[in-house]
This record gives structure tokens, sequence and C-alpha cells, in this order.
């Protein structure tokens, strides 16, 4: 009975040696497990941390660049707007430059036109203005006695002379003044103030072009610089109002000639005249 007791205490005590161990075990087991889950864990962590901020690094980048692509594309833009606008500056520098000496040049022309007759008075009637007492008197060779009435006689002579010549001039010139008068009368409008109905023909340049970048149709009109601003307003209002249609004729030969003459009196040189004919000849011209 003992030796059952003493065997029994022993299987016990094995039991209890193995279920300690076995709890060891599982305990370490259960550590270890708990510690690589944690790791893992841990690792997944990061790397879901790092995944994120890199997708968003990424994101940050690629909005930075299409950023960067439109400001350069808004660079490019700007730069061919401000070399457009240099250019048409340029241009609009040069033909107002070219305008203002042309008008330079028409006005220092009118001007000597204005002068021209002072000139030529002075020039014509220079040497008889200052050699008056000489061209007014007369000399002649004579004895004493009858030398002061041939003097007299040839000084009144000289004096009818000029006398005649002058009522002669005079009368020329009157008669120039009637004639401009009557011509004046002719093209003048009369009685402006009155109630009747006239017509009049006025010259006017009608000019109608289209720009490269716009498709907008641009219309100049240019009256003669003799009428008033209130009656150019006016003609030019009329004109852009009316519904006026452009037609696929040939210019009236009255035209080529009138042009032919301005291209062949200019000073350009021959090759310029040759281009310009060219550039006419294979224009596309209408006429209203």
């Amino acid at each position: 009975m003992a030796e059952e007791l003493h065997s029994v205490s022993n299987h016990v005590k094995g039991t209890t040696a193995a279920v300690t161990t076995m709890q060891a075990a599982v305990i370490a087991a259960e550590n270890s497990g708990a510690n690589k889950v944690c790791s893992n864990v841990n690792r997944g962590f990061f790397t879901l941390m790092c995944s994120q901020i890199s997708q968003k690094i990424a994101s940050k980048h690629s909005r930075v660049e299409a950023l960067l692509m439109h400001l350069g594309q808004q660079k490019r833009i700007l730069m061919g707007i401000k070399n457009n606008m240099e250019r048409e500056y340029g241009r609009i520098c040069e033909r107002y430059h070219r305008i203002f000496t042309s008008i330079n040049k028409e006005l220092e022309q009118r001007i000597r036109q204005i002068d021209q007759p002072v000139f030529e008075l002075v020039n014509k009637n220079m040497v008889t203005a200052s050699n008056r007492m000489n061209a007014l008197t007369g000399w002649a060779a004579n004895s004493q006695i009858e030398g002061l009435t041939d003097s007299q006689r040839i000084l009144m002579s000289k004096m009818k002379y000029n006398a005649q010549y002058a009522l002669e001039q005079s009368a020329d010139f009157l008669a120039q003044i009637g004639k401009q008068r009557v011509l004046t009368n002719q093209i003048l409008i009369s009685n402006v103030q009155g109630n009747e109905d006239k017509t009049c023909q006025i010259p006017v340049i009608i000019c109608e072009s289209i720009s490269d970048t716009a498709s907008i149709p641009r219309t100049e009109v240019w009256t003669p610089d003799d009428l008033s601003s209130a009656n150019a307003s006016q003609i030019n209002n009329v004109i852009r109002e009316k519904d006026m249609e452009w037609k696929d004729e040939k210019w009236s030969a009255q035209v080529d000639e009138e042009f032919n003459r301005l291209v062949d009196s200019s000073n350009a040189s021959q090759r310029v005249k040759q281009m310009i004919q060219k550039l006419y000849t294979t224009a596309e011209s209408k006429t209203l």
C-alpha cells in the first residue's frame, strides 16, 4: 500500500512538473507570439505611414510639377503677348513717324508755296526797287540851253511808260481777281442760311480692312481737310450706319490712270514702283 502511494505520489509530482513545464512553455510561446504580433503591427504601421507619406509626397510633387508646367505655359503666353505688343508698338510708331514726317513735309511745301509769290515779287522787282531813282531818271547829252527841256521830256516819257505799265499790271490783277471770284462762287454754296434743298458732292475715301489677328472688319473714312468737323462727323456716321455692299467690279480706267500717275510722280525707286504696280494689279479690289 505504501509502495502504491509512493508511486502515485511520484506520478503526481511528474504530472505537476509536466504541467508546470507545459505552462511555462505556453507562457513563453504566448510572450513570443505577442512580441511577434507587436513587432509585425509596429512594422505594418510604420510601413503604412511611410506609404501614406510617400503617396502624399508624390501627390504634392505631381501638383508642383503641374503648377510649374502651367506657370511655364502662362509665361510663354505672356512673352508672346509682350512680343506682339512690342511689334505692334513698333509698327504704330513707324506708321505715325511716317505720317508726321509726311505732314511736316507737306506743311513745309505749303509754307513755301504761300511765301513763293513774295519771293518771286522781291526777286523780280528788287533791282527796279533799289534803282528806282535811276529807273525814273532820263539822261541825254545836250548842249546848254536844250539840256533842261529835253531832260524833262525824257523824264515825262519815262514816267508815262511806268504809269502805263502799272495800269496794265493792275488791270491784269483785277481781271484775275474777278476770275477767281467767279470760280469761287461756282464752287462755294450760296445762300447758306436759306431753306433751299441742295445736293452737294463731296469726295470721301472709304477703306475697309481685316486684321490678321481678328476677323472683325474695320472701316475707315477720310473726308477733305477743309470740311468742318461737324459735317465730317455727320458724313462719317451716315457712311458707317449705311449697309454698304462691296461688289466684285473692275475699277474704272480713271482710277487706274490716277494711281499710275501718282506712282510715276513719286520719288521711290524703279524697283519699288514696279512692286507697287504688281501689288495693285494682283490685288482683289471691290467697289461700292
